[in-house]
């Protein structure tokens, strides 16, 4: 689709990388390296919220975002950042990960200070922080779009190709049943999202991270070339003529940020939504913040990714959720499929239930009036992901979440002098 190549390539060009590095940067000098210096204290809010003393709202608040930002995008996502921006956009998604950890502490921070009651999100903060409705509006409007790319179609397709490749089910009868599921979420009336989270997410996560880590131990002894690839690649040391290796270096720089923001949300401010619901401080919230980067990106994504280089899987020249289950294939053998499709199913589904939360808030804040529709156009979203392409899904999510990005930095921006108080 030549379209969505040319849209994707605007709203993705080098000034959205570099906004969302220039408020990394400035959240990381300004906080003091909350990264590394907020570590102890971030560990000391992590038990805080596993605790048993009114802990349960807390663990379920964590779940669902988790649930929002460890999606399809660390499965799938590190599988198509590799195909397309090779084992150098490994290096960028790392340092767009750095920086997002003090991007999204900033953004736990403003979930805080600008909720109402248990209502909140970004459009709140930019609204009631610095008196800007129409920009306030313009985010909620672009949230919604991106639950519809993001939170929607790519986690159903992901999930299609997955159970269609492993046991013959068509998608669309995925898509089908993804869509009830969805529907059965928004139009209930009850609030599904935090239960099944926390039992959901757990439970996958062991899983998952398993059959990456015996993949990557079958391969040690590959590891520091892979390592070596990773920062060559990274930086156009391979030796490739010079306008291809600027071409190749701009495209792992390009392809990592994308597929960073996309895992991570850092920059992006969706899961405020979510956090408003948390009995946290505006600090400890922050540190919260941090902690689901470290889970989603540092833990899970570089996992993935060692694992598909490892194991020689690129070799292949499958994509997505099909290739994390060629590199598993070396250990576990056909059983690999079934285990990877389960995971990205459940990672999938899980995703969309939180963000149907995400979603759901956004188009409350744009009018109550339009909250039927967008139930509506989500479970619609849902089966369509299905049954497209998944490079479609991907540019049309990478397309939405771009759109994010402005306004959701102007609050970072304007707000900037809240932030720092909670250092």
């Amino acid at each position: 689709m030549p379209f969505l190549d040319k849209l994707t390539e605007l709203v993705w060009s080098m000034p959205t990388v570099l906004l969302i590095i220039s408020i990394g940067i400035y959240y990381t000098i300004r906080l003091r390296f909350p990264q590394v210096r907020c570590l102890g204290q971030m560990l000391k809010a992590v038990r805080k919220s596993f605790s048993m003393d009114d802990g349960e709202n807390r663990f379920r608040v964590l779940s669902t975002a988790l649930a929002a930002t460890v999606g399809t995008g660390s499965v799938a996502g590190v599988a198509t950042a590799i195909t397309l921006g090779g084992a150098g956009a490994v290096f960028w998604l790392w340092v767009s990960a750095f920086l997002g950890m003090a991007v999204s502490f900033a953004e736990g921070v403003l979930s805080i200070e600008y909720r109402e009651g248990k209502k909140g999100g970004i459009m709140y903060a930019i609204r009631d922080g610095m008196g800007e409705n129409f920009l306030s509006k313009l985010y909620a409007f672009f949230t919604v779009l991106a639950s519809f790319g993001m939170g929607g179609m790519v986690q159903s397709n992901s999930a299609a190709e997955a159970i269609h490749s492993e046991s013959g089910i068509s998608t669309a009868a995925v898509g089908v049943a993804l869509a009830l599921l969805t529907a059965a979420c928004l139009f209930s009336g009850r609030d599904f999202t935090g239960k099944a989270s926390s039992v959901m997410m757990p439970i996958l996560t062991v899983i998952y991270i398993f059959a990456v880590t015996a993949v990557i131990v079958a391969n040690f002894g590959k590891l520091p070339a892979v390592f070596s690839e990773i920062f060559s690649s990274a930086f156009g040391l391979k030796p490739v003529a010079g306008a291809a290796m600027g071409i190749t270096v701009k495209q792992a720089v390009s392809v990592g940020f994308k597929r960073g923001v996309f895992s991570n949300e850092a920059g992006l401010g969706t899961t405020a939504a979510i956090h408003a619901g948390s009995d946290l401080t505006p600090r400890e919230q922050g540190l919260m913040n941090m902690f689901e980067v470290i889970v989603d990106t540092f833990v899970i994504c570089t996992l993935t990714a060692l694992a598909i280089l490892s194991s020689g899987a690129t070799e292949t020249g499958l994509d997505g959720a099909l290739l994390v289950s060629a590199a598993c294939e070396s250990v576990f053998g056909s059983i690999s499929g079934t285990v990877i499709a389960l995971c990205t199913a459940g990672f999938a589904t899980a995703t969309i239930v939180g963000w149907s939360k995400i979603g759901l808030s956004a188009a409350e804040y744009l009018s109550e009036r339009t909250v039927f529709l967008y139930k509506s156009a989500l479970t619609a979203a849902v089966f369509t992901g299905a049954v497209v392409s998944l490079s479609a899904a991907w540019k049309v999510s990478d397309i939405f979440n771009g759109l994010m990005v402005l306004p959701c930095v102007g609050a970072l921006w304007g707000l900037r002098g809240v932030v720092r108080r909670e250092k």
